[in-house]
């Protein structure tokens, strides 16, 4: 394919690529390297932006911008998509990948310009975080079309969403596409407690009774347990204009007379957005969805420990009560939104706004059905995961109706239901479900203590399980993920949930200089593989 041909692609979502300590080496050589384990070129992450042909879901193709994840060689990238058509990380997709760190880590960035319309000179940047390109620290960087990439390094801010975006001639560079999240998780050892590093007394104290009070029956919030939506309005008759000329068409040009006609979730519409035919059913037979259900596995978890994590299958969220998980809402759009969902209500844990530069987290966490997103919006909602209320409690769990329980999400301003002039319901909808009732061995594993012992040659970790549903519980440890190679396996856990062990650092340093401690969840079957909860984290040297 040459270097400025469209590219199309389909009804994707968002893929998210670890940029953390988790993702390679710790804190080894000194602060916290960030890295992207399974990307070529160790290190760092390269986006192009690139003219894509986006179709949306009545079909139509309409010409747009993207940030897309490449390796730097076209063919490499052209060749994994055709091996893996529906789940590569390289296609491309609105919006751009989520980034995922820890908070203190330096991320480094490759970014290319492979856009040939509306100007030759693009921009890069995340509204609130300083960006450093050759040792001079900016707000923005200029990158010109078919120049060398150019090279950013930042340091991970705060815990907390944020958002990359083409501030260029706002907003037409962002409607066309270039955007994109960055989610800044704490650093997990140590960690069971809220999303961020100082949170408000409320926002404390909710996480804390997550799992322990009455009103909240299972388990703590788990913090790689998140969903990402971001919300986006498209007019392709703008979209057209834009694609049509050379030159740059201003932002009063694209504003005069815009009419949304698509309005998407994640870059999804409608059916692809509740994704009923993906990830919970093998093939879609409407008339036995509950036969065809198979099992899904770290839905909804933002996990770093693989480098590459593909949300495309997590726009719907998924979890057993008492499985607590954060909505990161992100409005990329024009309009104002009201998203409204069912079944559970929401707590409202922070406000930033990118376009005005605003950044709070709440103290006030009166429990919502539904939140406004003003444009340029960003807002971390919980969804606690509870039994539905309106359910009597003599008549729970369900026994008419088996799980899953599917509750929908949707907009509260009603136009952005529609698509395409009026087609019902292939606007912004998704749904979210819950799997079944309380589960007493999904609990939390928490890690209090992660050591490197440079001068000796070994490693240390101590933790211990939110709960210990019965005796004789062990825990394993593995290099890299949880998939990786068992470095300790059947670490007693004491009756109060604790645990440790010590073992060698170079063989942990095998799975990138990170391990994963994973209990394996008691299985009917005896089959073990996929009931498991895990946690990574890095070493820390000392």
């Amino acid at each position: 394919m040459k270097r400025r041909d469209f590219i199309k692609f389909t009804s994707t979502g968002l893929a998210v690529v670890a940029v953390g300590t988790m993702a390679e080496w710790p804190a080894f050589w000194g602060a916290g390297q960030a890295h992207a384990a399974t990307l070529p070129g160790r290190g760092v992450v390269r986006l192009e932006m690139a003219e894509i042909q986006a179709e949306m879901v009545d079909l139509r193709a309409v010409p747009m911008w993207s940030f897309r994840l490449t390796t730097g060689d076209r063919d490499r990238d052209e060749a994994h998509i055709a091996a893996n058509p529906y789940d590569s990380p390289y296609i491309p997709r609105i919006p751009g990948l989520t980034l995922v760190a820890l908070a203190g880590d330096r991320v480094r960035l490759r970014i290319a310009n492979d856009i040939n319309r509306g100007g030759d000179i693009k921009r890069f940047a995340i509204p609130g975080v300083p960006l450093t390109v050759d040792g001079e620290q900016v707000q923005q960087v200029s990158i010109e079309r078919g120049e060398d990439d150019v090279e950013i390094e930042f340091t991970a801010p705060a815990p907390g969403t944020y958002v990359y975006l083409d501030p260029t001639n706002a907003p037409v560079n962002r409607m066309m596409g270039l955007h994109g999240v960055l989610v800044v998780l704490p650093h997990p050892v140590g960690a069971n407690g809220s999303p961020y590093d100082a949170p408000t007394q409320n926002v404390r104290q909710l996480f804390e009774d997550l799992g322990r009070a009455p009103h909240f029956p299972g388990h703590p919030w788990n913090g790689e347990r998140n969903a990402v939506w971001v919300t986006n309005t498209i007019d392709p008759d703008k979209c057209e204009q834009v694609a049509e000329t050379s030159g740059t068409v201003s932002s009063q040009q694209f504003l005069s007379g815009i009419l949304p006609q698509y309005f998407t979730l994640n870059g999804k519409s409608g059916f692809f957005a509740a994704q009923h035919g993906q990830s919970l059913f093998p093939t879609l037979n409407p008339g036995g969805l509950r036969d065809q259900r198979h099992d899904v596995e770290h839905l909804n978890w933002a996990a770093i420990e693989k480098g590459i994590f593909d949300t495309q299958s997590n726009v719907a969220i998924h979890g057993n009560v008492g499985q607590p998980a954060v909505i990161r809402c992100v409005n990329a759009g024009l309009m104002w939104h009201s998203l409204h969902i069912h079944g559970n209500h929401l707590y409202p844990l922070s406000h930033a706004n990118y376009l005005n530069g605003s950044r709070m987290i709440s103290n006030n966490l009166t429990m919502l059905d539904a939140w406004t997103l003003a444009p340029g919006d960003i807002k971390d909602m919980l969804i606690p995961f509870i039994q539905p209320p309106d359910i009597p409690p003599a008549k729970w769990p369900p026994q008419q109706e088996f799980f899953p329980l599917l509750y929908p999400m949707h907009d509260h301003n009603e136009i952005s239901n529609t698509a395409a002039g009026g087609n019902y319901p292939h606007g912004l909808s998704t749904h979210w479900e819950i799997s079944g009732p309380m589960d007493p061995h999904n609990l939390v594993i928490f890690v209090d203590r992660a050591d490197l012992r440079v001068r000796t040659g070994r490693f240390e970790l101590k933790g211990r399980l939110s709960s210990v549903p019965q005796s004789g519980l062990t825990v394993d440890i593995h290099a890299g993920g949880a998939d990786g190679e068992i470095l300790l396996e059947g670490l007693p856990v004491d009756s109060q949930g604790r645990w440790e062990c010590r073992g060698r650092a170079l063989k942990a340093f095998s799975g990138g200089g990170f391990v994963t401690a994973v209990y394996h969840r008691p299985d009917e079957n005896g089959d073990q593989s996929h009931a498991r909860v895990s946690r990574t984290v890095p070493l820390r040297a000392r």
